[in-house]
């Protein structure tokens, strides 16, 4: 395993698990900082670019309060633009910007007791009546484009992203794979690999109506029903 860790302070490093898979951690605040374990875009992407060419899967793993816009942006988008396929996993939080980073993700995996916050981008601010309109209109270009990434990750509509990040929202696991900001938990990882029988389909049809029409489970009744069709066939 060859293991390539650009500062030992800080909780970032990519591991090459193998030729073609490397794990990438992100543990910490995104942006430069002079107080806390930080990730910084410039660190990122040296790193990322230190990666053999012959990696196909890049399985990102988050646990992140957020920290500044544009390192964060930066980071999504040198992940968007490598062509390894990107499975995120969620492993504690995917706050503020740290979130944006987890929608870089081919497949977002959120872990139990896990979290996505989403909220409006804000700043510390001084100066008179001109610079203050000009930093405001600079929050709501970033929100905008905000916006743009996690409607089209999640499907949603734009009016109702801007409500959530209006509101501060926190999404448990369960949430965030209904709105579409992950697609399963890490223990169905576990659950697909199993063999599916009459005893899943009863636990299925006795939860209530809520957890039936997640999309993780419209899935799961469809594999369900193709397994069915297999055995009895065979």
């Amino acid at each position: 395993m060859t293991l390539i860790k650009i500062n030992s302070n800080k909780p970032f490093e990519i591991k090459n698990q193998t030729n073609k898979e490397a794990d990438i951690v992100l543990y910490g605040s995104i942006g430069e900082s002079f107080w806390d374990d930080s990730i910084s875009a410039k660190e990122f992407h040296q790193a990322l670019k230190e990666l053999p060419s012959t990696v196909e899967t890049l399985n990102v793993r988050i646990n992140s309060p957020g920290g500044d816009v544009f390192d964060g942006i930066t980071i999504y988008n040198r992940l968007k633009q490598h062509k390894a396929k990107k499975v995120v996993y969620i492993d504690g939080m995917a706050a503020s910007i740290a979130s944006i980073i987890a929608m870089a993700g081919d497949e977002v995996i959120i872990g139990e007791g896990a979290q996505v916050m989403i909220h409006k981008p804000w700043t510390m601010a001084m100066g008179n009546s001109l610079e203050l309109d000009s930093i405001i209109n600079r929050l709501d270009d970033i929100e905008e484009q905000m916006l743009s990434i996690y409607s089209k990750r999640t499907g949603l509509d734009r009016s109702e992203l801007r409500s959530m990040l209006a509101k501060e929202t926190w999404l448990l696991s369960e949430e965030a794979i209904d709105l579409g900001f992950a697609d399963k938990t890490m223990d169905e990882d576990f659950a697909i690999a199993a063999s599916w029988n009459v005893e899943d389909a009863r636990w299925f049809k006795s939860k209530p109506k809520s957890m039936q029409q997640t999309k993780y489970v419209k899935n799961k009744l469809e594999e369900l029903r193709k397994n069915i069709e297999g055995f009895i066939a065979r």
